[in-house]
């Protein structure tokens, strides 16, 4: 299996035991994007004692699964698809979850909600879908994911 580095940005400032991961599904840009224009999270964590986690979405931004050859040429594009961006999500949430378990001040898995607007929205609600076990709920701001078969 291959692996790529994919970027993440978290916030802890309002973590607390037993708090949720508040976490952002990225879609077509890089994440600084989200991290900084992404109010509701932002505005909920200090009430929920929630950690905030960005994803980048793969080929957006630095988060390249063949390096710079990832845009090379049509054929690289192959990996960019939807089902692909849900593992990798799913494969951050899992490690997150185990981080935070492991830790005695948590003691225990967080819950996670997935959110996301547009495109993002649509991976926060097939997130939760076809990852039952990774997320919670999903909220799904501008999502039209009734129009697609997910």
């Amino acid at each position: 299996m291959r692996s790529f580095a994919q970027r993440v940005f978290t916030n802890d400032q309002h973590w607390r035991p037993g708090g949720p991961i508040l976490f952002y599904c990225g879609n077509e840009a890089n994440v600084e994007l989200y991290v900084n224009a992404t109010g509701l999270m932002w505005e909920r964590a200090a009430d929920m004692g929630a950690r905030l986690v960005f994803a980048e979405h793969r080929y957006y931004g630095k988060s390249l699964p063949l390096g710079p050859a990832s845009v090379a040429n049509a054929s690289t594009l192959r990996f960019l698809t939807m089902e692909q961006a849900l593992a990798d999500y799913a494969t951050l949430i899992y490690a997150l979850q185990a981080t935070a378990a492991a830790d005695p001040a948590h003691g225990a898995a967080p819950k996670v909600v997935a959110l996301g607007g547009s495109y993002g929205g649509m991976l926060a609600a097939w997130l939760r879908f076809h990852y039952p076990s990774a997320v919670v709920g999903a909220i799904a701001a501008s999502a039209p994911v009734r129009a697609f078969d997910g």
